[in-house]
């Protein structure tokens, strides 16, 4: 009795297997390499302005920032942002925001009540969570001047901090090739 239930089990097992191996492989597409180029999105503003990335691509040192408002670690890492677009957005650092919040009143009351000032797309319909294989919040994707992918961060604490701000003035100090 106990062997038939042991076969039973281990044939669920692998059904399960071969089916989450074959949603994987489906789901594969190209993958974010450093150094590969940045895939381009059409989004919309949260003013309902559009927004292309491909304005921005190849032409600033752009920080994408994957988050959702009721984050904590998020809500930092905006603040974050905010500090690093004083600091180095009229050198050449674009920071573009792509919330994937549920609500648009909470994101835009989040987004009012912290003044930021960068531009955040809302992609509710998460057409750039498959594109750029986001599965933590916040992740944090940097492009060099060229429009290739420089540095992938996820989370968000003070080595990213650091870090981040070593990429930022090394790239900003890099001419474009």
């Amino acid at each position: 009795m106990k062997g038939v239930y042991l076969k039973k089990m281990l044939r669920g097992t692998i059904a399960i297997l071969i089916v989450a191996l074959m949603a994987c492989s489906a789901s594969a597409g190209p993958s974010l390499k450093i150094g590969s180029p940045a895939p381009s999105f059409d989004l919309k503003l949260t003013s309902g302005q559009p927004l292309s990335l491909e304005k921005y691509l190849g032409r600033d040192v752009i920080i994408l920032s994957f988050f959702a408002s009721w984050s904590k670690t998020c809500q930092q890492e905006i603040s974050y942002m905010q500090e690093l677009e004083r600091a180095y957005g009229r050198k050449g650092l674009s920071i573009i925001g792509v919330s994937y919040d549920r609500k648009t009143g909470e994101l835009k009351d989040f987004l009012n009540d912290n003044k930021v000032a960068f531009p955040v797309a809302h992609d509710q319909k998460l057409k750039t969570l498959q594109t750029y294989r986001v599965i933590i919040l916040p992740t944090l994707i940097v492009i060099d001047r060229q429009g290739n992918i420089s540095q992938i961060y996820l989370d968000f604490d003070g080595n990213v901090e650091k870090a981040l701000d070593q990429d930022i003035q090394r790239l900003l100090t890099t001419r474009q090739g």
